[in-house]
């Protein structure tokens, strides 16, 4: 079977290297990736392909079903991402293309940036870039992390494992989820939830339909010191109010990911971070352990994964 991956190579060991010995195994490395001018992924010849989209030319996009469907010998695609929205699974499927994922690659990575950007909004990182690096005494009071009560939404992995750290810095921890869990912290209502807290996270795994699902009746409900930190999508939020709340300060603070804007595109309190929550050492390795797993489970005929059956 041929098998190419465009993923750097340096993150697999030797160990899962050897896996694919009796096989075609070709990386291919670089940046901007044009698909179109790799000419062996339109020819008939059967392949699996394990794909990053950051390397990408078209990135999350490349992978039209128009494109697929040119692409005659594709049996299995494997995403290096945790995310796989961003292919029509669906119609993938009815072309008899499997398509897999990579879970829990990231938890750990993604657990401790939550952490991270709950830290730089108690400790007013963004007012202190916004007065150039020069710390106000008077204004910019920091805050400790123990004794603040931490408000977990979305208490999968991820969620779980930032409630762990939470737990181990001294905070108390209350979560809201979806379905009911059978672990060592409090549930509660949103409501509850967004009265009780000093500090949100959501962690929630989002779709479409829940657009603005966090909306004015519960951020309202905040204290105006609470901070609010989201590695998650924000569309799940009514963000225009958050940064209406901090520039006024009855909110402490809103920390989030952005490839399109800036910590100092907002005022107040607001650390806007590029989308490297998940980019780890750890992550990587993980992705290239996952990614052989998932492989070999193809080639033997029994895939794990799979996200589109």
């Amino acid at each position: 079977m041929n098998i190419y991956i465009i993923f750097p190579k340096r993150f697999f060991t030797e160990e899962q290297l050897g896996k694919f010995t009796e096989h075609n195994l070709k990386f291919i490395e670089g940046k901007n990736i044009d698909l179109e001018k790799i000419k062996e992924l339109f020819q008939e010849e059967k392949y699996i392909l394990a794909v990053d989209p950051t390397y990408l030319k078209d990135s999350w996009g490349a992978f039209p079903v128009e494109r697929v469907k040119r692409m005659k010998g594709l049996k299995a695609l494997c995403l290096t991402t945790t995310s796989y929205s961003w292919v029509d699974g669906k119609a993938l499927s009815e072309i008899g293309i499997t398509v897999t994922n990579t879970p829990g690659k990231s938890t750990e990575a993604v657990a401790e940036f939550n952490i991270y950007m709950m830290f730089s909004l108690l400790r007013k990182t963004p007012l202190i870039v916004k007065n150039n690096w020069a710390m106000d005494y008077d204004n910019f009071t920091n805050e400790e992390a123990k004794g603040l009560k931490a408000g977990i939404i979305g208490l999968g992995k991820i969620g779980t494992r930032v409630a762990e750290l939470c737990r181990g810095l001294g905070m108390e921890v209350y979560y809201w989820n979806r379905s009911n869990r059978n672990i060592p912290f409090k549930s509660i209502s949103l409501e509850e939830l967004f009265s009780k807290a000093d500090v949100i996270f959501n962690t929630i795994a989002t779709a479409p339909e829940l657009k603005g699902f966090l909306n004015k009746n519960l951020i309202s409900r905040l204290n105006n010191k609470a901070v609010i930190v989201s590695t998650s999508d924000t569309h799940v939020f009514d963000v225009d109010l958050i940064f209406k709340q901090v520039e006024k300060n009855k909110l402490g603070g809103f920390a989030f990911e952005s490839e399109k804007t800036k910590t100092t595109d907002f005022k107040g309190n607001v650390a806007v971070f590029p989308e490297q929550a998940y980019y780890t050492l750890g992550t990587l390795r993980n992705t290239a352990r996952i990614v052989t797993e998932t492989i070999i489970s193809i080639l033997q005929g029994s895939p794990i994964n799979v996200v589109n059956k």
